[in-house]
């Protein structure tokens, strides 16, 4: 039950801009964007309409925000999952990211649903910013495969073949996490990781 305005917790904007976020989230990854209309958001928030719209201009300006904060959480987390890389083996670099991205699905579970399985109603600024953080993911694995294997033919269609794998992995693994276990998806990256490379580019 919502406390009386003399009642609620007093927070600072930011505080609140982000309680808010918190709040706006956990409607949509539940039940979709369409779900997040202002009087659901405020009453679930404890905040007035006016408030709501006093810290974000109105209704798109929370889903824009939302979306904005999630996506620099996803990329902050990507940037952890490969800022060890130059301590990985040449070969298991992609490896290393797989399992690095993994992780951070399993700690950061309704960051990644967002761009993953966007939820129904998703506003234009979730599928721009889905565009923009796969073409880096691509054009980070184009890098990978043409440091890994200078002479493979195409890497820029393998690296998104490679995407397109890795994105249906890391669904799975939100989807249906009992079968979809760590161990089974790091082996089977393993094993398709012999059909991109060739042979003379893998640990003897």
């Amino acid at each position: 039950m919502t406390g009386s305005p003399s009642t609620r917790k007093r927070m600072s904007a930011v505080d609140r801009r982000e309680q808010i976020l918190d709040v706006t989230h956990r409607i949509v990854d539940e039940e979709g964007f369409h779900a997040a209309t202002p009087n659901r958001v405020a009453e679930a928030a404890g905040v007035t309409r006016p408030v709501l719209y006093q810290l974000f201009g109105d209704l798109a300006g929370v889903l824009v925000a939302l979306v904005d904060r999630e996506s620099e959480r996803a990329g902050i987390q990507f940037a952890k999952a490969t800022s060890q890389l130059t301590e990985a083996p040449e070969d298991d670099r992609l490896i290393s990211t797989f399992c690095g991205v993994l992780n951070a699905v399993d700690e950061h579970p309704s960051t990644w649903r967002l761009f993953l399985f966007p939820p129904q109603g998703a506003p234009p600024r979730l599928h721009q910013r889905l565009a923009e953080s796969e073409e880096l993911v691509v054009q980070f694995l184009q890098r990978e495969l043409e440091r890994t294997v200078p002479d493979l033919p195409d890497p820029e269609y393998t690296a998104r073949m490679v995407h397109a794998a890795g994105r249906e992995l890391l669904q799975r693994r939100l989807a249906d996490p009992t079968h979809a276990t760590t161990e089974r998806l790091i082996a089977l990256v393993r094993h398709v990781r012999t059909w991109v490379l060739p042979t003379s580019a893998l640990p003897n």
